[in-house]
């Protein structure tokens, strides 16, 4: 028995692994510029107190709350020897942190049940696993747990002989100059400070000691008193909407559904109340005992519906506190054959999970554009290199997403027109001067002009209205011909005398598109269907159509079980509103339902296909299916009366 207790030990901890193993996808992330400020920091030995970076508010005044983040960051980095090492090495570094984070946890739990440990880890793994990027916040997360560790700790010694509470300051002094979450730890002893007087109603004088230290070294950070408040005021200025920042409720309406990932989240919340109702039936004086877990929950549960981004802290208080409550309900399993075939079964379950996620199977199901392994896209570098090789000068226009990335590559020869820290900028940046040149081809121009922008570099997995009015107006621009495009990035240069050897060398039509579209997808691993996907629906949305429907055909020669291939493929061949390419729309169509993709606009579109190519009853099925999903679609509807006039008129 103790043997199969520590293969599942050992399993636990190499799932953990396999799920902080994934790709480097820089171009969604900040480590660029966390890199960048890192070294500034570490060459001056002073933290910036203005965005430096940006030539549209170089001089407004910024909080660096993560510095010292970016200066390990930085060094981590500075072992790889070379961009794509270097990535390597803070991937490597973050794996490391996020495992001694649940190394750190475990440690509380590790002498309950090892069935209630394992189900308690699988829930918080796989909803933490949602946010496993390398950013500043991991080493919250360490610290967190850490926090956590102490304080359960300390509530098992009623009379503090452990020393171990001591060790909370010096930590918060650490915590406040790595990163915002900081404030959760003085919130965290204070849940704690409550539960003493709740339970053993008292409260030790060196605990009182300790807290009032840990409130006290917040203000030992760059920026004073105003560093430790910066969480309380922080979106006084925030400008631009952050998906991560958004609250579950406020995705939820704006787009009409919760993500995998999210519904796994609230299966989770369900698991932990049933677990805190299992506890209080098996043992009725458990209520004051169980005070801190359940305001724990109740507090983290507020965090992540308040904000996406703090699912990762539910997530993490899960692990012991589901632990606990389940310890006495598997407590009672008595040993046997019964209790032996349990333990096989949770061995077998996790090794299915690491198969699952080794093979990508469960990024499949999440939707999740992660691919396990160590790979690095170099696309938006690819734009780079070009800029540096065509001897391109700015002023830049780039859009939030890609900013941090041009800084950190760009920077100090040229700055950027705006990155990922809304933080950083006037609101009055974002409301009247960004979306606006981007939603209007007015006051783009006007802007544009004044700010002499010389050429763009544009993420076009921006999915923003104001970006997709701005893509498929400016491809479109005689002034601002497209000159680079891959699965990440789009170039657009000035239409100048200056820029014509450029032009004349490198611009892109919809003419000469098809002839470059090799050069791309050849860089491209047939593993990332996701880079396939962008680079596809980036065509579609400039309206090349056939070149969009090559690349997804390119998908599906190397994933033919993707079904985003057909469905790309099946709506660039219906676009096209060409009756030579009806058949390939109704196939790829078809495959695209067969694969899984029973959605009402499938249906409908692919009853649109078969009314054009003459076939009225499947027509008239599809867009019934299509309306039993759907029951609002007025298209639908319109369209099914249409091809019942039409089949009684046969």
């Amino acid at each position: 028995m103790r043997i199969l207790s520590k293969v599942i030990i050992v399993l636990i901890f190499l799932l953990a692994g396999f799920l902080f193993t994934h790709n480097f996808a820089s171009i969604n992330v900040d480590i660029g510029r966390h890199v960048k400020l890192g070294e500034i920091i570490w060459q001056t030995k002073e933290v910036p107190a203005t965005n430096l970076f940006s030539y549209t508010a170089p001089d407004f005044p910024f909080i660096n709350h993560h510095w010292l983040s970016e200066v390990v960051f930085y060094w981590i980095f500075s072992l790889g020897g070379s961009l794509v090492a270097g990535l390597k090495s803070v991937m490597a570094f973050k794996i490391f942190v996020l495992l001694v984070t649940y190394a750190t946890l475990f440690l509380i739990v590790k002498k309950k049940n090892i069935l209630s440990v394992v189900l308690a880890f699988a829930v918080s793994i796989f909803v933490f696993s949602g946010r496993t990027e390398a950013r500043p916040e991991i080493f919250s997360y360490l610290i967190f747990s850490f926090y956590l560790y102490a304080v359960y700790k300390a509530r098992q010694n009623q009379n503090l002989k452990s020393s171990i509470l001591w060790f909370l300051p010096l930590l918060q002094l650490l915590w406040v100059n790595l990163h915002v979450y900081f404030i959760i730890g003085p919130a965290i002893y204070f849940l704690f400070l409550v539960d003493r007087l709740l339970v053993f109603k008292k409260i030790f004088r060196k605990e009182i000691y300790v807290g009032a230290l840990i409130v006290i070294v917040n203000l030992f950070n760059p920026n004073f008193y105003q560093g430790a408040i910066y969480p309380l005021k922080v979106f006084q200025n925030y400008g631009y909407d952050v998906v991560e920042n958004s609250s579950l409720l406020f995705l939820l309406r704006y787009f009409g559904r919760w993500n995998t990932q999210e519904k796994l989240f609230l299966i989770a919340i369900f698991i932990v109340a049933v677990s805190f109702i299992v506890r209080l039936i098996s043992n009725r004086r458990a209520l004051k005992p169980i005070f801190f877990n359940a305001v724990l929950i109740a507090f983290t549960v507020f965090l992540a519906f308040k904000m996406q981004r703090n699912g990762t802290l539910f997530a993490l208080s899960v692990f012991p506190v589901l632990s606990q409550n389940l310890d006495l309900l598997f407590s009672k399993i008595k040993p046997g054959n019964f209790l032996n075939s349990l333990y096989f079964l949770v061995i077998f379950f996790l090794v299915f999970g690491l198969y699952v996620v080794k093979n990508n199977k469960y990024y499949d199901w999440l939707d999740s554009p992660k691919l396990f392994g160590f790979s690095v896209s170099t696309s938006a570098q690819d734009g780079v290199e070009f800029i540096r090789s065509s001897q391109i000068n700015g002023p830049v226009f780039n859009n939030f997403d890609i900013g941090s990335y041009l800084i950190w590559q760009l920077f100090p020869q040229q700055k950027v027109f705006v990155d990922g820290r809304p933080e950083a900028y006037p609101a009055s940046f974002f409301k009247k001067i960004y979306r606006p040149m981007q939603a209007d081809g007015e006051i783009w121009k006007q802007k544009s002009g004044e700010y002499g922008i010389n050429y763009i570099f544009f993420a076009h997995t921006d999915m923003t209205e104001w970006a997709d009015s701005f893509l498929t107006r400016t491809v479109k621009d005689d002034d601002w011909p497209l000159v680079f495009l891959n699965d990440t990035v789009a170039i657009f240069l000035k239409n100048n005398s200056s820029n014509r050897p450029v032009l004349e060398e490198n611009k892109i039509t919809e003419e000469n598109i098809k002839e470059k579209i090799s050069q791309v997808l050849d860089k491209l691993s047939p593993a990332d269907s996701n880079a396939f996907i962008n680079y596809g629906n980036v065509l579609y949305r400039f309206r090349w159509l056939e070149a969009s429907a090559e690349v997804f055909k390119a998908l599906i020669k190397v994933q033919p079980g993707n079904a985003y291939g057909y469905q790309g493929a099946g709506y660039a061949y219906v676009t096209m509103n060409d009756p030579k390419f009806q058949k390939e729309a109704e196939e790829n169509l078809k495959k695209t339902i067969e694969l899984g993709f029973k959605t009402a606009n499938n249906y409908f579109t692919l009853g649109i296909v078969e009314a054009n190519l003459g076939n009225l009853f499947a027509a008239e099925e599809n867009l019934k299916k299509a309306l039993e999903l759907k029951p609002g679609n007025e298209n639908a509807r319109q369209a099914l009366e249409l091809v019942k006039k039409k089949l009684l008129l046969q």
